[in-house]
């Protein structure tokens, strides 16, 4: 190939020699001819150009085509030696997938010290209902173990450690995607009766719960032993309907008894879910609970619920501006002897998310007690929260209370929250 580019370069600096020679005026007849002979030799090498042109081209096409069969050839080869696999190699069924069968555990802790004006041993001490002051505290670590079991099932268990010991805060499994658009579970967990009473203590928006749910549920919330059932229902007055049905064997001794052969308690919750806009969602839920309040079993206490929520996060920007508003009532009437003790509690809260790390909230709170109406509380809190990633968070919260049953109550909270694994703050 290079040997006919190198004619062809040598035939091109001809050309103009016999071009310059055939411009020359002819002065005779032996000019003439040698002309003629010249244009001839001009034509034969015109000729030549063309034709060697022409191997030229072929040839390099020749040669492409060639490549490329030696690269599919090679190829050819290469897919075959994968394929055959050498005889000294050895598998071991199911060694790959073992980790994928592996739970997640994930450990987070729970600090804090608190400082309270009032003296009193209900403020001072850690109660069902409240939390120690004038002491640092571990409030709690929480180990939490999830897995996926198999295709139509999962399961998960929270194991909370504190100073009293460790004990199951939650632990269940579900069966997933069941007949009529149902998930099961069964175990012990956290009844949905509203939205707060599910959430764990290290995922709260404020360092406390609301004093309706913490005075007629406790501080471990209304939950129990038990099964529970999740149905995804039609469409009908909201963009998203889902009803929660759950029997649980078991109650705080506040609202029910945790006493007794039979201390069954039926709860229902009903939501409902709309999209106001792209920015802006709506929840509104009903929630009913039915049990009894005495270890005899004689007298039982029915307490009906409201939640809403609003929620505001403009799209792209939700890790730096977020607006929640979140209300949840109660209403009691608890069967006694002497008759009947209807009580009831609301909080209403509102938290704003002004940066990356940055969360600030306030709540107002009101509750009588679930069995005497005449005693009753009612304040605010503020907080602020700096998140210095999503495993770790420290908080800043002031509270005011006025009790009309044991001494008002100002008291400033430092808190801080971490999390190992990928549990994280999660609600629950």
């Amino acid at each position: 190939m290079k040997t006919g580019r190198l004619l062809v370069v040598l035939l091109i600096l001809l050309l103009p020699l016999s071009v310059s020679a055939q411009e020359k005026e002819p002065g005779s007849s032996k000019d003439e001819s040698r002309l003629e002979k010249q244009e001839r030799k001009i034509e034969e090498l015109e000729k030549l150009l063309t034709e060697l042109t022409k191997k030229i081209e072929k040839a390099e096409q020749e040669d492409e085509m060639k490549k490329l069969l030696e690269e599919a050839d090679k190829l050819s080869r290469e897919k075959k030696d994968e394929s055959e696999a050498p005889e000294d190699r050895k598998f071991y069924s199911g060694l790959r997938q073992h980790s994928a069968l592996n739970p997640n555990i994930s450990v987070g802790g729970n600090f804090y010290y608190a400082h309270s004006s009032s003296d009193s041993e209900y403020n001072m001490q850690p109660s069902e209902t409240d939390y120690g002051t004038d002491r640092f505290y571990l409030k709690e670590i929480e180990l939490a173990i999830e897995a996926v079991l198999d295709p139509y099932s999962r399961a998960k268990a929270f194991i909370g450690i504190g100073e009293e010991g460790a004990g199951v805060e939650e632990g269940y499994f579900e069966l997933l995607n069941m007949p009529l658009n149902t998930n099961l579970k069964l175990g012990k967990f956290k009844t949905q009766f509203g939205e707060s009473n599910r959430y764990h203590c290290h995922a709260l928006p404020q360092f406390d719960r609301p004093r309706v749910m913490a005075n007629f549920f406790g501080m471990e919330t209304l939950k129990g032993v038990g099964i529970g059932a999740n149905i995804l229902l039609p469409s009908i007055i909201a963009h998203v309907n889902e009803l929660d049905l759950q029997f649980v064997s078991g109650g705080s001794g506040l609202s029910f008894t945790d006493e007794g052969k039979n201390d069954y308690i039926g709860v229902a919750h009903l939501k409902n879910y709309w999209d106001l806009s792209r920015s802006t969602y709506l929840e509104l839920g009903l929630s009913g609970a039915l049990g009894h309040n005495d270890p005899e079993e004689k007298y039982l206490t029915t307490i009906g619920g409201a939640d809403l929520r609003i929620k505001w996060t403009p799209p792209g920007r939700a890790k730096y501006r977020e607006v929640l508003w979140w209300t949840e009532a109660l209403l009691s009437r608890r069967d006694t002897p002497d008759g009947y003790v209807d009580s009831w509690g609301i909080f209403s809260l509102v938290q704003y998310r002004f940066g990356a790390r940055w969360v600030g909230g306030m709540r107002l709170d009101y509750s009588q007690m679930p069995d005497d109406s005449s005693a009753e509380e009612y304040g605010g809190t503020v907080n602020l929260d700096l998140w210095q990633s999503e495993f770790v968070f420290f908080r800043l919260q002031y509270s005011y209370f006025e009790r009309n049953f044991d001494e008002n109550d100002n008291r400033i909270v430092f808190q801080a929250v971490w999390a190992m694994g990928p549990h994280k703050h999660e609600a629950y």
